[in-house]
């Protein structure tokens, strides 16, 4: 065998075992419990602080899939109604903001639970009559997540009554801890969940289910816009002219509260609603589901052509 047949022998060779060492090399994408919390922190929707999610574990793992189970600290706002029973109002996803659990409901095509532990409270001494108690808050909560409580699936943290005047009306913050399981894919831009689930419910894909959210709120700032409009009408007929100023805040100001009883400042997604208003035409926008102004998702409503 001459050198040149030596040499491309073993160049084979060592090929052959680099083809074996790499497929006998694990994948190196396996989710980290690190990569799991900073991907549940970004539920889409929700905006939460790295301390409120405790990654419990991770199961059926690869480089482009996994599920994890976790414990993430929520703050729900409940409030009474009229005849003084507890509901399950809102829900906080980011500091400052908060989202109609209503809202999120319709875009399920389901209503919120009223099991119950909706009665009203018993007169209890040495407590304000507005508080509701940590095990009607658990039930409540165990109600709308389909969680059979007592369990550590659901626990309560804290419950804060927020007395009147600072509320219109009986109210409270309540601080738990929710057992979540959670579907996560791994993509071009990392790790997203992409499916959740609670207590007993079925997996619920995310994807869709923002895109109903945000439905319901095209159609809640539509119905907003146009209640704002009617107001607007309204004042021409008494003034002979629309409010003119480029500033929402002003036209709402001069609406209210004869023209326009409740007053409305921020869209749905929490946004300032934009106006643009002369004497004989008005504009009102929202900038919608992407916050961004002038662009193709906004909802726009006109008066008048000038």
């Amino acid at each position: 065998m001459n050198a040149g047949r030596i040499r491309t022998a073993l160049l084979f060779s060592v090929l052959a075992c680099c083809v074996v060492a790499l497929a006998s090399t694990p994948a190196k994408a396996d989710l980290s419990p690190k990569q799991a919390r900073k991907a549940l922190t970004r539920i889409p929707g929700f905006e939460l602080p790295s301390g409120a999610v405790r990654v419990k574990s991770i199961s059926a793992s690869s480089a482009a899939a996994a599920e994890v189970s976790a414990e993430i600290q929520t703050v729900f706002k409940f409030e009474t109604d009229k005849e003084g029973r507890w509901r399950v109002a809102e829900i906080r996803t980011a500091q400052d903001r908060w989202e109609d659990m209503d809202l999120i409901a319709s875009a399920l095509g389901t209503q919120l639970s009223k099991g119950d532990c909706t009665a009203p409270e018993p007169p209890l001494r040495g407590k304000l009559a507005s508080d509701p108690s940590v095990k009607r808050a658990r039930c409540l909560l165990g109600s709308l997540l389909g969680v059979e409580v007592p369990s550590d699936a659901l626990r309560i943290q804290e419950v804060d009554p927020m007395p009147i005047p600072l509320a219109s009306q009986p109210s409270a913050t309540v601080v738990a801890w929710l057992r979540v399981e959670a579907r996560l894919t791994n993509d071009k831009s990392g790790w997203r969940v992409a499916e959740l689930r609670m207590g007993n419910r079925d997996w619920v894909k995310l994807d869709p289910l923002v895109a109903a959210v945000n439905s319901e709120k095209q159609k809640r700032a539509r119905e907003e816009l146009d209640l704002i409009a009617r107001a607007l009408e309204k004042f021409r007929r008494d003034r002979g002219f629309y409010v003119v100023s480029d500033k929402q805040a002003v036209a709402v100001d001069q609406l209210s509260p004869r023209y326009l009883v409740r007053v409305i400042r921020v869209d749905p997604w929490h946004q300032p609603y934009r106006y643009r208003g002369e004497r004989d035409h008005f504009t009102l926008r929202s900038s919608g589901p992407d916050g961004k102004a002038d662009t193709a998702d906004d909802i726009e409503l006109t008066g008048p052509s000038r």
